[in-house]
């Protein structure tokens, strides 16, 4: 801010916008959840915005806010500064005029993959850790007896956040969705080879019995008693494809993402009984 301030004032000719300016308007997303594979390898930039963009230039966002040029704001007298490149990126000045207030914000000026990756940081944000379902419950499993796998269904859904930036021509945006194509489970036991599972899984009701198999399901060999702590380290995750599309580009794959939970399972043998 005191910079850019100064970088008006030295202009001379150059008059001081009526109103503030600042770096950027974006707003970071909440959430939680653990995760790898990154897709961007940085922060979200400052400028970019989230949500439903406006439908055209010069129409209002989805906080009733109406981002104009500052070349076409006639909001000051006189010229000022419109552009500037940071870093190798062009920012574009603009006004925000809202229903109460108005200011200036240098908007990045950005490819539209790049707001594809700044949409998919979101989405790695907002992804929570997936729920592990089982039966038998992961505290009382059994040598030799298939454990069902699933998750909470809600949790097995495509995430899509949109990102945008006004441009002088208008709204540019990029739509990011993250889809869930498997869950995998990694057993945690020796020699024990990683289940993947298409859908999130069935859970297992009582009608079924003990007989029944599941698509998704996991039969450990071993008890846990074998290893130091009594349980198993097993890992329960949720790949995800991410792609972007754009109304000014045609989009492309970002790759793939994995949201995980860890878990302690506990694995007994069950003790035949011989009686006379």
């Amino acid at each position: 801010m005191r910079r850019l301030t100064a970088l008006l004032v030295c202009l001379g000719a150059v008059a001081v916008p009526a109103w503030p300016v600042y770096a950027g308007d974006g707003s970071a997303g909440s959430g939680g959840g653990t995760g790898s594979g990154g897709l961007s390898g940085g922060s979200v930039m400052a400028g970019v915005q989230f949500g439903t963009p406006p439908s055209g230039k010069a129409r209002p966002d989805s906080s009733g806010c109406i981002w104009f040029p500052a070349g076409e704001a006639q909001v000051f007298d006189g010229a000022t500064v419109t552009q500037k490149i940071v870093n190798g990126v062009n920012y574009e000045l603009f006004y925000r005029s809202c229903p109460t207030s108005g200011r200036g914000v240098w908007v990045p000026q950005v490819p539209p993959r790049s707001l594809g990756l700044s949409a998919a940081d979101e989405i790695e944000q907002r992804l929570v850790e997936p729920t592990l379902g089982s039966a038998p419950p992961a505290d009382s499993g059994i040598v030799n007896v298939g454990m069902w796998l699933w998750t909470d269904p809600a949790l097995y859904q495509p995430v899509s956040i949109t990102a945008w930036v006004p441009t002088p021509t208008g709204v540019a945006w990029a739509t990011t969705t993250a889809t869930p194509v498997r869950l995998m489970f990694a057993p945690g036991e020796p020699g024990g080879s990683a289940t993947v599972c298409q859908g999130p899984g069935q859970p297992w009701l009582t009608p079924f019995g003990d007989d029944a198999r599941s698509a998704c399901m996991y039969t450990y060999r071993h008890s846990s008693e074998i290893t130091a702590s009594d349980v198993f380290a097993a890992r329960f995750s949720i790949v995800w494809s991410v792609a972007w599309q754009s109304n000014v580009a045609s989009g492309g794959s970002l790759g793939a993402y994995t949201t995980s939970s860890d878990h302690s399972v506990t694995v007994g043998e069950i003790q035949a009984v011989v009686s006379n």
